[in-house]
């Protein structure tokens, strides 16, 4: 056992890699079978123990905007702000006749599928940008951002890929202890791969399997349906498509029927520690700031909903989730926090704008108190620890890769490797697979932690379990195979001794 940042972690005994079934044997099994096939999952790599006191405090850069995208009404992504929103005042019964009903438009509510959402849009969007060489129209009034010449370089040298979301359950885990009231325990599994020196991280999505037995399964409560949609429609209260834009249908304050597939996704750089990442996430809309000034600028917004509070374990309900609000705002580069106060029947009642960087001061000496940079600290040495892991066997697999190549190259020729465009990327110096096989079986690992928190462990994934997911098609490991051509190039040339 050894001590890295702080934490203890312990490497699991060494797992050979065989090559599997391919997608095709695996999506034939599906389609003919009526029960999930049987899959022995590898051992552990490694595992990480919580740390028995907290960490060193760790610097965090302040996020950088690098890019936007949209997606319609029908899911299409978009390269513009088309789906942009401005902040308004909701109507709540401290400044209207009547609060808003949060229960409007609830028949007509049009909600996307829950399931994780692959980084397809983030990296398709970098992609594109870079390639425009035009940096898009200003996103945010007055936001820092990168200029579309430097996307490339910045997304290739990026030592993280991840959601917004992901960041936030690494940087909360800290706080999934033993003791820690129930709210602050959720888990999670990630699968994670490296490419160059990026680690690619998203989170599991279900097999097909799932899948089907969700659709077939029982129907939430209109009660439990009617909690979820609340925040969407307290988004409709507060939102407009356009400055100055006066409404013109439905109740009050009311901006139009929800439609979740409808979003505005940010894409920024910041660093954790001494770790580059670049995160996307949805954005809920801006507020103009210093309006009729030479210093007006746009702040980005985060929305939320909870109930009235009304007894201090109605306090205590708040303080804990404002954890996951600030990290999820913090890290991302969101300004402002709204949080709608409701009732039971869905009467919005007040609201109350928050800063982000206030929250960890509200919440001290209360009883559900929580500690950002212990967080932020215990995140920072969760992604060295998986990148540790991650890099290393991805190097030993793409060792054995090369050894079964070489015994084959007498009999078919040259093979077409490829290479990280990053030339200073760790693992930019190995030969990468040619594309065809690299979407049979580019290595991916999955990260599995369970709450209440005691360690964290990554193990291999073999391909045949990935296929189970039914979106292997076109994608090397997490990535769409556009991007793998993308991020790496041919080998005109590879002695056989650097192999």
């Amino acid at each position: 056992m050894s001590r890295r940042g702080g934490a203890a972690w312990q490497r699991a005994p060494v797992h050979s890699y065989v090559t599997p079934r391919t997608y095709a044997q695996m999506v034939h099994d599906t389609n003919n079978s009526s029960s999930p096939p049987i899959i022995s999952q590898p051992p552990p790599l490694a595992v990480l123990g919580r740390p028995t006191t907290a960490l060193p405090p760790v610097s965090v850069q302040q996020p950088v905007l690098m890019a936007t995208f949209s997606y319609d009404e029908n899911r299409s992504l978009c390269f513009n702000n088309s789906a942009k929103r401005w902040y308004k005042m909701p109507p709540t019964r401290e400044n209207s006749a009547q609060g808003a009903d949060l229960n409007v438009g609830f028949e007509r509510y049009q909600e996307k599928p829950h399931v994780p959402d692959p980084l397809d849009s983030v990296l398709y969007t970098i992609m594109h940008q870079s390639r425009a060489g035009i940096s898009q129209e200003e996103a945010v009034q007055g936001k820092l951002s990168v200029p579309a010449d430097s996307l490339e370089h910045e997304m290739l040298r990026a030592q993280v890929v991840t959601w917004r979301g992901i960041l936030t359950k690494l940087c909360t885990a800290w706080s999934c202890h033993v003791e820690a009231p129930t709210m602050f325990r959720e888990g999670f599994e990630l699968n994670v791969m490296m490419l160059g020196d990026t680690l690619i991280m998203e989170e599991v999505p279900p097999t097909i399997f799932q899948r089907q037995n969700m659709q077939s399964g029982r129907p939430k409560s209109r009660r439990s349906q009617l909690s979820s949609y609340y925040g969407y429609s307290f988004e409709s209260y507060c939102t407009k498509s356009r400055p100055g834009y006066a409404q013109t249908c439905g109740p009050p304050g009311w901006s139009g029927d929800v439609n979740t597939n409808v979003q505005w996704g940010h894409i920024v750089k910041t660093k954790l520690g001494h770790t580059r990442i670049i995160i996307g996430g949805e954005v809920d809309c801006v507020e103009t700031l210093d309006a009729g000034t030479d210093h007006e600028r746009e702040g980005v917004v985060e929305l939320k909903t909870n109930l009235q509070i009304q007894s201090a374990e109605d306090q205590n309900r708040l303080d804990a989730k404002m954890l996951k609000m600030y990290m999820q705002s913090f890290l991302l580069g969101v300004r402002s926090i709204v949080i709608g106060f409701r009732d039971q029947q869905g009467t919005l009642l007040s609201h109350s704008m928050y800063r982000t960087a206030d929250l960890p001061r509200m919440v001290r000496g209360h009883t559900a108190e929580w500690n950002a940079n212990d967080n932020l600290a215990f995140g920072a040495a969760m992604i060295d620890f998986i990148r540790h892991v991650v890099r290393a066997e991805t190097e030993r697999w793409f060792f054995h890769f090369a050894q079964r190549v070489r015994r084959n190259e007498h009999m078919f020729g040259p093979y077409a490797w490829r290479v990280h465009r990053s030339t200073s990327a760790f693992l930019a110096h190995l030969p990468l697979p040619a594309l065809q096989d690299a979407e049979q079986e580019y290595p991916v690992f999955r990260i599995r932690f369970e709450p209440p928190f005691s360690h964290v462990t990554i193990r291999y994934v073999p391909p045949s379990e990935l296929a189970m997911d039914g979106r292997r098609q076109a994608r090397c490991g997490l990535v769409p195979s556009d991007f793998y051509t993308w991020a790496t190039e041919p080998m005109a040339h590879l002695l056989r001794d650097e192999i």
